[in-house]
């Protein structure tokens, strides 16, 4: 009977963690699409155009005619939401 008991509270207890991890997954997930919606990429023309010295219109042809360009600024908005997102749970977590 005793082995039983043990085996149902570990069987719970992984349950439990398994189920916590889900829920962690989700938040950070979450996030992650939170500050994707948050930093489109006009908003990184704008800050490139403003950080920059090259002409305006370098930085807009690049936004608008290299989809390449497109497609790996948006990678890396991506993967920068994604990195916020998880550091921005483990902070909520922390503070629970």
């Amino acid at each position: 009977m005793n082995a039983y008991r043990m085996y149902d509270r570990e069987e719970y207890r992984r349950e439990d963690a398994e189920a916590l991890s889900i829920l962690q997954d989700e938040e950070e997930s979450e996030l992650a699409d939170q500050f994707d919606n948050e930093l489109p990429l006009s908003k990184l023309e704008t800050m490139l155009t403003s950080a920059l010295s090259a002409d305006k219109k370098a930085v807009s042809s690049a936004f608008m005619d290299n989809v390449e360009f497109q497609e790996k600024a948006a990678e890396f908005l991506r993967f920068a939401a994604e990195v916020i997102g998880t550091n921005q749970a483990k902070i909520n977590r922390s503070l629970q």
